[in-house]
């Protein structure tokens, strides 16, 4: 999947790239503050981003009343060209399928002014970063912006992303809470980016196969969207060199045999977040989401 470009001249360029709640946000308070900029947005598609992902992306265009460009290759036709699969070791997923398309975009223009969704309140790191003629800004931080005033931001919109519900998580954890505090209300405990979090099947967008993701995220997948599960496995079999896998622990159609070991094991940590939540009154919605900071494929993959 080759993106061509839109034409540009030689003058200085404003991009934003969107591919999550926090490069959203970015955009939404870029259009606001500097309405008069012509700004350019950009979707780094590699053509395996959930469903979810690809409806939200075609709301976001139709409410903003934006164009956003598709940019980016397919992550299975890179594969197919190594014969080998990503790995943390090897991500050559997030290089040439993202990263150099949208270098090789902007690669005539001068200087091309980038913002990227990185917010006030996460760990401070950078992930890819931006060199050349790229002159990256990031607006969040910037301006003090956090986590709950980033879906705030989307919210007021009505373009909240893609939760990635898992109805089979949270009944089992309603049974679970039920045996554990059958007095207490523990759903008035924790707050609604607690939840969304806490009953999702994936804790980021990002590609449906990538490797950075946990056991019962794949279990998901398999549950929610059989179809892309099996292509998993389809590539993991005939680009999987030597036992190389998805995940280091096991093979797909193995972990997929342990598939309610794994669900109790992520209904226990979610039951134990709520209890640790009931006993305390500080709000702990948004260190839960720090942890992606360093899962991640950067700035461009479900930011």
């Amino acid at each position: 999947m080759a993106i061509i470009p839109l034409p540009f001249n030689g003058m200085s360029q404003h991009v934003i790239p969107i591919s999550g709640k926090d490069s959203l946000a970015t955009a939404i308070v870029q259009s606001i503050n500097t309405p008069d900029v012509d700004y350019r947005y950009v979707f780094n598609d590699v053509g395996s981003e959930l469903p979810e992902t690809y409806e939200w992306i075609n709301k976001v265009e139709s409410k903003m009343g934006w164009q956003i460009e598709r940019v980016g290759e397919s992550i299975e036709n890179i594969i197919k060209k190594y014969n080998v699969l990503p790995s943390r070791q090897m991500r050559f997923c997030t290089s040439s399928g993202k990263i150099k398309p949208f270098e090789k975009l902007f690669k005539k223009q001068e200087s091309v002014i980038v913002y990227y969704g990185l917010r006030f309140d996460e760990p401070n790191r950078i992930g890819y970063v931006p060199h050349n003629n790229i002159i990256p800004r990031y607006p969040l931080r910037e301006l003090g912006i956090t986590l709950p005033m980033v879906l705030a931001i989307c919210n007021s919109k009505g373009l909240k992303p893609p939760t990635f519900f898992w109805q089979t998580l949270y009944d089992q954890v309603c049974e679970e809470m039920v045996s554990r505090c059958p007095l207490f209300d523990w759903k008035g405990c924790i707050s609604e980016i607690e939840f969304d979090y806490l009953f999702a099947g994936r804790s980021r967008s990002n590609c449906y196969f990538c490797f950075f993701q946990r056991q019962y995220e794949f279990i998901w997948l398999a549950e929610t969207h059989p179809d892309l599960f099996e292509n998993a496995i389809k590539l993991e079999k005939t680009h999987g060199k030597e036992g190389y896998t998805w995940l280091r622990e096991y093979n797909l159609p193995d972990l997929l045999k342990r598939k309610d070991e794994v669900i109790n094991r992520r209904v226990k940590q979610v039951c134990r977040h709520i209890e640790n939540r009931m006993n305390s009154q500080l709000f702990g919605g948004i260190e839960i989401d720090n942890e992606l900071a360093f899962t991640g494929c950067g700035l461009l993959c479900g930011k």
